[in-house]
Formats: structure tokens, C-alpha cells, sequence
């Protein structure tokens, strides 16, 4: 395996004024030639002036951005430990994550800088930071680039970077997983690992030599590998800083977009505004989508509003992409053929295996009734999560990754998610996952968005509560939000609370706050 840098950017080697990273917004780009001559030579100031090469740590507070990705690329080369900090966190959850990783070097954007101004402010934080180093939004003079003019007049020009095949077991990203109080944890990845992940994706995405992405996630979540796999084939990637899908749908005619992967929030609302636009996109021809459950009407929709293939994945901070549902797959389901493939995930992806265990660690038959927890295990495996000893036992027990998801598995090996395990309700004595409640009511016409939790009750001791978005222009009542669900899946079931709001809360991760839905009456 290749440095993630140098694949990132060979294309420079055969074609150095190609397109890599394009910013619609801001108007700025950067050629492969460009990506590969700023990266190498952030990798000199890390490992030079900074003293911040290999064994050490860098963070970084900022946005989708040109700059990010090039750091992302320097630390590859440098064989320097990077900390993408989650630029949702307050303020004092910033202090606590660079308390907690000890960076040499701290990177942000201007944006961010009153955040930063009040952790440097305080006097009780714990901090061993030697270098402050902020880049601004658009174009223009800021430390970033004074940092790179200085390194390019001194000897660090010159410095000879680490043998890149020294560096492919170092560890390389450390990536916050989820978390509703305090710190996540974070997942430290190394090249090998982090590569896999590129190399799972690259064979379920198939990238065609005319292909454009759209990175529409965070670079501060796992899903990094998928633009790298993109640059690995000389492909550009369009970066957007926030998702507002009125405006994507236009970069994506705009920049003539192949491809994205939409979070089941994003889907519905790029298929609601790509109809409103009232003009096609011919030049998707891959949705991708995952993260959470997603309603078949959703699915079908996206089929039909985009003329597209689709492909799903499911996967973790800790592992990458673990499963696909490919083209072929959707296109069965939803000509009839197989109909029950649209609530699945799919299959093991190419470097990875995926079971479905019991509590003893035996896989669980494939009979897709059987419940268990889905385990993986395989290359893309972090190596443990950051400062946490105790708890990377405790997931990596037995050889498996330990998901905390639950569902079952088909004869073909296609994997059904039910629901994470711990969120199970048991109401009178009824076991319920709040995903197939959620997945139902993702079918009505009238509900944009949903999230199902159990909440505590003195006579059932848990019943089911749904926290609902109705879809724009939509009249509903709590009687027909239960009904809805009686007639899909029984009485018991059925919501007996239904709450309905403008939107769902979310964490400082971006995912929905299920504790404080569930403490809410």
C-alpha cells in the first residue's frame, strides 16, 4: 500500500494542472500539481519548524476546506497523528478534546477564532500547544499561508520526509464517535487502516474517469476515505463548507456531479429540492446513502428523482464501510424481485467480514428471523480508541469489532439492522426497536423526519414515543401517527406519545439526541 498522500496525488506526476479539490462556493481550487507541491511542503513545516513529524500530534478546528485537505494529506506525508476536531463542540468540549490529545500544533479557521481566543484565555486549561496556526475562509494572507511561504525560503524546503513505508502502521487519524456529554471517544486509524477503508469503498463505488464528487460530510467524521478514493484516481471532488440542499442541487449541476453520499437527514431534503428546481440532473449517476434508517419510499423516490444507481453503506466511526447494498441489488428490490433487500445494508464489503452473533459469540442462523449483534472484523479495524484501553477491549473482544448494533442475516449473507441493542424497549413485557417503527412511519407521506425512543411509565414500564417533522404542508394528529403504525405492525407497537416538532435536536456529532427526546414529556 501506498503513502495516503502520494496516492492521493499522483495524478500530478501525468497530469499537475488537472482538477483535484474545487470550492464552488469561494471560487477556489487547487490542481493535483498545486495539491501535491502545498502538501509536501506542510509536510516539511510539521516535520521541521513545527516539530511536529512523526510521534506527534496536530489538530484541527475547521470546516470542509481546501486547507483541510491538505492537511489531511500532510499529516499522511509527515507521518504525523491528526485530531479533526468537531468544529459543532462548545467551547468547553474544544479545551477538554485538546486537553485530552495534546497536540503540538493546533490549526483552525478564522471563523473559529473566538472559540480558540477564549480557550487560550483560560487559565485553567491544561495545555501544552506550541503553535497557533488559523486560516481564513477565502483567499488572502493568514497565518496558513505565511507558514508555507516561510517554509519554502528556509532550509525546511529541503527537508527529507520519512520513508513512507515506515509510516503505513503509525497512527495517522483520530476521529470522534458520537457522544451526547463530555468527550467522544476517538478512533485512531493508521494509513493501512484508513486505506482499507478507501479500498472497500473503491470497489462498491466502481469510479468511471469522467466521474465528479460531491463531498457533503464532515471531514471531521470517518468518511474522508471517500474523496481520497476519488483523488487515488485523478477524479476531483467539489467541496461544500455546510449542507443546504437548494444550494447543492445547483453545484451539482453547476459542477456536473457524478456522485454523493447523503446521511439520511440530507436524502430527502436533495430529492425535495431537486424536484423544486424542476429540472433534471443527468450528470448523477450514483446516489449513495446511509447512517441511519431509511424509510423504502425515500429509497424509491431518490431512484426515480434522480434516474440513478444507488448504493448503501453501513458502517462505524471504528471500522469504516463494513457493508454495501449495491446497484444491482436496488435495482431487484425495487423492480419487485426481491422487496425485502430495501431494508437491508447489504453485504460484507470486499476486505471485510460482517456476522451476526449470539451472546456466546456463535454467529446466529441465517434464516433473516434470528436476532443478534453484527460484528466485523477485518484490515479497515481501528487500532483503539485514544486514551481508552479498558473500553478497545471491550469493543475488540473475541477478535470481533462488537457493533452495539442488532439484526439478522439471510442466506445470502445480507445483513438486516433492527436497531442498536441498547435502544430496545420493552413495554409490558414486549420487546420493540424503535428503527422498524422508525422506518415505517419514513413511509408516510406526511412526515419528513422521525425518531422513535421509549420513555418511562409507571404502568408499562416503558412505552413508545414518536418525535415527528412533518413534511412541509402536512396536517397531522397524534391519533394519526399511532394508527399508522397499528396497521403496519400491531397495536403494541403503536406510538402512545407523539410529539411534534420543527426539528429534531441533534449532538455535537450531528446525530439525533435521543437522551433528550427520551427525558422530555
Amino acid at each position: 500500500m501506498m503513502n495516503l498522500a502520494e496516492l492521493a496525488t499522483k495524478t500530478a506526476r501525468q497530469s499537475p494542472k488537472a482538477p483535484a479539490l474545487i470550492d464552488p462556493v469561494l471560487g477556489l481550487s487547487r490542481s493535483f500539481g498545486e495539491l501535491d507541491r502545498r502538501t509536501g511542503m506542510l509536510a516539511r513545516a510539521l516535520g521541521g519548524g513545527l516539530d511536529a513529524g512523526p510521534g506527534k500530534r496536530v489538530a484541527a478546528l475547521a470546516r470542509n476546506s481546501l486547507q483541510l485537505f491538505e492537511l489531511y494529506l500532510a499529516c499522511a506525508r509527515s507521518g504525523t497523528l491528526l485530531f479533526p476536531l468537531n468544529w459543532r463542540f462548545s467551547t468547553g468540549q474544544v479545551k477538554e478534546a485538546l486537553e485530552d490529545a495534546e497536540p503540538t500544533v493546533v490549526f483552525y479557521e478564522a471563523d473559529f477564532r473566538p472559540v480558540i481566543d477564549e480557550i487560550r484565555a483560560d487559565a485553567r486549561a491544561d495545555l501544552k500547544v506550541e503553535a497557533w496556526i488559523e486560516w481564513s475562509s477565502g483567499p488572502g494572507d493568514d497565518g496558513y499561508e505565511a507558514l508555507l511561504a516561510e517554509t519554502g525560503r528556509s532550509a525546511t524546503a529541503g527537508l527529507v520526509l520519512p520513508d513512507p513505508a515506515t509510516l503505513l502502521d503509525q497512527p495517522y487519524l483520530a476521529i470522534s464517535t458520537g457522544g451526547t456529554t463530555g468527550i467522544p471517544k476517538s478512533a485512531v486509524h493508521t494509513q493501512r487502516s484508513y486505506g482499507a477503508c478507501a479500498l472497500n469503498y473503491l470497489a462498491a463505488a466502481r469510479i468511471a474517469e469522467d466521474d465528479v464528487y460531491l463531498m457533503l460530510g464532515q471531514m471531521f467524521h470517518v468518511v474522508g476515505y471517500m474523496p481520497l478514493a476519488y483523488l487515488a484516481l485523478g477524479q476531483p471532488v467539489v467541496i461544500v463548507t455546510d449542507f443546504d440542499a437548494p444550494a447543492c442541487v445547483e453545484i451539482i449541476g453547476a459542477e456536473r456531479v457524478s456522485g454523493f453520499f447523503a446521511i439520511a437527514t440530507m436524502l430527502p431534503r436533495l430529492i425535495a429540492a431537486t424536484r423544486a428546481a424542476g429540472r433534471p440532473v443527468p450528470s448523477v449517476r450514483q446516489v449513495e446513502y446511509g447512517g441511519a434508517p431509511m424509510g423504502e419510499e425515500v429509497i424509491r423516490d431518490a431512484a426515480d428523482t434522480f434516474g440513478a444507481d444507488l448504493l448503501q453503506a453501513w458502517g462505524m466511526t471504528e471500522l469504516g464501510p463494513g457493508t454495501y447494498l449495491g446497484p444491482e441489488s436496488h435495482r431487484r428490490a425495487l423492480a419487485g424481485e426481491r422487496p425485502e433487500l430495501l431494508r437491508s445494508c447489504g453485504r460484507a464489503a470486499l476486505l471485510s467480514t460482517v456476522a451476526v452473533l449470539d451472546d456466546d459469540g456463535v454467529p446466529v442462523p441465517q434464516d433473516s428471523v434470528t436476532f443478534g449483534e453484527i460484528c466485523h472484523r477485518g484490515p479497515t479495524t481501528m487500532t483503539g480508541y485514544w486514551n481508552k484501553p479498558d473500553e478497545t477491549a471491550e469493543l475488540l473482544r473475541g477478535g470481533w469489532l462488537h457493533t452495539g448494533d442488532g439484526g439478522t442475516w439471510d442466506g445470502d449473507g445480507h445483513i438486516f439492522i433492527v436497531d442498536r441493542i441498547k435502544s430496545m424497549i420493552i413495554s409490558g413485557g414486549e420487546n420493540i426497536f424503535p428503527g422498524e417503527i422508525e422506518r415505517t412511519l419514513g413511509n408516510h407521506p406526511g412526515i419528513a423526519e422521525v425518531v422513535v425512543v421509549g420513555v418511562r411509565d409507571p404502568e408499562w414500564g416503558e412505552v413508545v414515543k414518536a418525535v415527528v417533522v412533518p413534511a412541509p404542508g402536512a396536517s397531522l394528529s397524534e391519533a394519526d401517527v399511532a394508527r399508522y403504525v397499528e396497521a403496519e405492525l400491531g397495536s403494541y407497537k403503536k406510538p402512545r406519545l407523539v410529539e411534534f416538532v420543527a426539528a429534531l435536536p441533534v449532538t455535537p456529532t450531528g446525530k439525533v439526541n435521543r437522551k433528550l427526546l427520551q427525558e422530555a414529556r
